[in-house]
């Protein structure tokens, strides 16, 4: 897809906002199960519980962002990395696929619309969020399965009938909850649709490239006893993609995820307290590809499809107010189809002769299996300031023939208004069925990948309304399973047909940091956040180390609301990080047997180029309007206001003149200024 068609057709849905974090002062914890012993945790709830790294949801409105998509929403806290055209982050130089996602207790796989654009935004619907905990590192043995991070969301539960209606220049959705059987069963309704490919229709661009996205999601809960509930969800989303241009091969594409589950909640007496989970899940993917590619006859069609039904069971027991034991299994089954073919020709230089090479790849795979996991671990008070959890996890998945043990450790230490938290651990993520790279002949499973964490911080309030947190992280990653990747432009739509892909096999991975967070409220009227985090991210390739693709070492962000009144609020948001390394393109010419010389290409040192240096600012303005039938909220955002150019690549202009080659590098750009705007009617 061309740069300026990629920039309309993102430019519709991206919203990056700053999600920073709202002080509170260390207080003591009666319970135990209450004490946070996870470092590097943020979180977002409708209302602050007294914890700091906590936003308000109400306080995520005045933010600026184009468009409603939760991702890009936390996309700036300390130790993230996203770039403007995807929602999907990565952490402390990890990509998005190690990242555990739970929505209400389930797992979401692959939790993104769009995937020809590396998902330009998550399925989950923002307005439905009632609370949400970001680990990103150093994360007890309950969550397993990935490396890098979790995010766990909870949805909303009214205790009202409300209604909420929306409208921007990019989607609109609605939302509708109740309750019924007296206050004892509740339900929650919400739906939205995303139009690029109307406003492409309105620029007259829709003959090139036509993007359409929806997802819906329903929860009803109702409470058996004072301690019990159980509910009953459903999730989803679907996508589509058609392109057509010019001396490209067209595509038309399709996603849709589906998730159903059901989920119990309870307590017997003060002591005993449980989860259940029983899950279904089903995505597919659809890819059709024809016409010409570099002059040469193209064709592709990729279908694939991913079942899973699963099972969690967790438990917590409190012996007494210093020692709690926790435990639970995982279990799970999954199918996996693959019907893959490609067949496309380039031309390339052998013997002196220029020869066309033609590449054909037909995966046929129906792969199953199942995959078991489970936890315990003791939470100890030994003395009144400290809490320990020491814990260990067992993963087994039975198509890849593994299984292992994952001890890990967390603490909490408070000391007045100090409070210092430390984390070790190994964690352990096996390829998932759906992972396999069909497109490069890849038909085997590896065994789990392999990561230990180290983390440190601490976090003191400073002055009324200040606090200061503060992290240091280490995690290395062994057992990296070999992975293809496109060097140049990871953006192109038919990625495994591309010159700049490449397999890469690190025999070892390490990103290290040290992260700043000061949050503060100067006086009602004013709120503000403000981190600097130093990081590196790096893998060992053929015995050097080389950055990973969202290495970024220095990195900076700041955001401030101004309220003057109830009725209006002012919000800025600043971001800096240092540049990308990225991959050159290196032209040269080859000279064949007959005296002629063929012009050819090839992939420079791996993330040998880094790009300029990333900064940017987002305004957004909101008005509130209280009518006789509920609030009306009315916003303006300005994205990338001062209209910066900031990179994620380059594209090459190549002339040739008798022996010499010429190499013009021209700036693969990232979102403009971008203005938008929409209401939010809720009664």
């Amino acid at each position: 897809m061309p740069r300026s068609s990629r920039l309309v057709v993102l430019g519709l849905f991206c919203a990056p906002w700053l999600a920073g974090q709202t002080p509170a002062p260390t207080e003591p914890v009666v319970k135990l199960a209450e004490v946070v012993v996870t470092p590097s945790r943020f979180g977002v709830a409708d209302a602050s519980p007294g914890a700091s790294a906590t936003l308000t949801s109400a306080e995520l409105e005045t933010l600026p962002q184009i468009g409603d998509d939760l991702y890009r929403s936390i996309a700036r806290l300390p130790g993230l990395a996203a770039d403007d055209f995807t929602a999907a982050f990565w952490v402390r130089g990890a990509p998005n696929n190690e990242v555990l996602a739970r929505l209400d207790g389930v797992e979401l796989i692959e939790p993104f619309h769009l995937k020809d654009v590396d998902g330009a935004l998550s399925i989950v619907d923002p307005a439905a969020i009632r609370q949400l905990d970001l680990l990103t590192g150093g994360f007890t043995a309950d969550f397993g399965g990935r490396l890098a991070g979790v995010l766990n969301l909870e949805t909303k539960s009214s205790a009202a009938p409300h209604t909420s209606l929306g409208l921007s220049l990019t989607g609109v959705g609605a939302s509708n909850a109740g309750t019924f059987a007296d206050g004892a069963g509740r339900w929650l309704v919400t739906a939205r649709r995303g139009y690029p490919d109307i406003a492409l229709r309105v620029a007259h661009r829709d003959d090139e490239v036509s993007p359409r996205y929806y997802d819906a999601m329903a929860k009803v809960e109702y409470r058996l006893a004072p301690t019990q509930t159980v509910s009953v969800h459903a999730l989803h989303a679907g996508d589509t993609l058609r392109y057509q241009k010019s001396n490209d091969p067209a595509l038309n594409s399709s996603y849709d995820s589906d998730y159903a589950w059901a989920r119990w909640q309870g307590s017997f007496g003060t002591q005993l307290q449980g989860e259940a989970v029983l899950s279904y899940a089903r995505l597919t993917w659809n890819r059709e590809g024809s016409g010409a590619l570099d002059g040469f006859p193209f064709q592709l069609h990729d279908h694939r499809r991913l079942d899973v039904v699963g099972l969690r069971q967790e438990w917590s027991f409190a012996i007494n107010d210093a020692w709690l034991v926790r435990g639970g299994v995982d279990a799970r089954t999954a199918s996996a189809r693959y019907d893959y073919a490609l067949a496309h020709s380039f031309t390339d230089v052998s013997g002196g002769r220029q020869v066309t090479i033609t590449d054909n790849v037909a995966s046929r795979l129906r792969p199953a299996g199942d995959t078991l996991g489970g936890f315990v671990s003791l939470r100890v008070r030994p003395i009144a300031p400290l809490v320990i959890e020491p814990g260990v996890r067992y993963d087994r998945d039975n198509y890849a023939s593994d299984h292992a043990a994952s001890p890990r450790l967390n603490a909490s230490l408070s000391l007045g208004r100090t409070t210092w938290r430390a984390a070790w651990g190994e964690y352990r993520q096996a390829e998932g069925l759906q992972e396999l790279d069909a497109a490069d002949g890849d038909t085997t499973f590896h065994r789990a990948e392999l990561a230990e964490h180290r983390v440190l911080g601490f976090e003191r309030p400073l002055a009324a309304g200040i606090a200061l947190r503060v992290e240091a992280y280490e995690r290395t990653t062994t057992r990296i399973r070999p992975r293809w990747e496109n060097l140049d432009n990871p953006y192109d739509l038919f990625p495994e047909a591309r010159s700049d892909r490449v397999l890469l096999a690190p025999s070892r991975a390490r990103a290290r940091g040290v992260e700043f967070l000061f949050t503060g409220h100067a006086a009602p009227r004013w709120a503000w956040n403000a981190s600097y985090a130093f990081a590196r991210s790096e893998e060992e390739l053929a015995g050097s180390w080389v950055p990973r693709a969202r290495d970024q070492r220095h990195t900076i962000y700041a955001d401030v609301t101004y309220t003057p009144s109830p009725r209006w609020q002012w919000s800025a948001a600043w971001q800096y990080h240092s540049g990308w390394p990225t991959t050159d393109v290196v032209y040269a010419l080859a000279p064949l047997s007959n005296g002629r010389r063929l012009l050819v290409s090839s992939n420079g040192p791996i993330y040998g180029t880094q790009l300029p240096d990333y900064h940017r600012l987002d305004l957004r303005a909101t008005r509130r309007f209280h009518l006789a039938r509920g609030d009306v909220r009315v916003f303006i955002d300005v994205f990338n206001a001062y209209d910066r150019t900031n990179l994620v690549g380059y594209d090459h202009t190549v002339t040739v003149s008798g022996t010499t080659v010429t190499d013009v590098r021209k700036p693969r750009e990232q979102l403009p200024l971008l203005p938008s705007a929409g209401v939010n009617w809720e009664f």
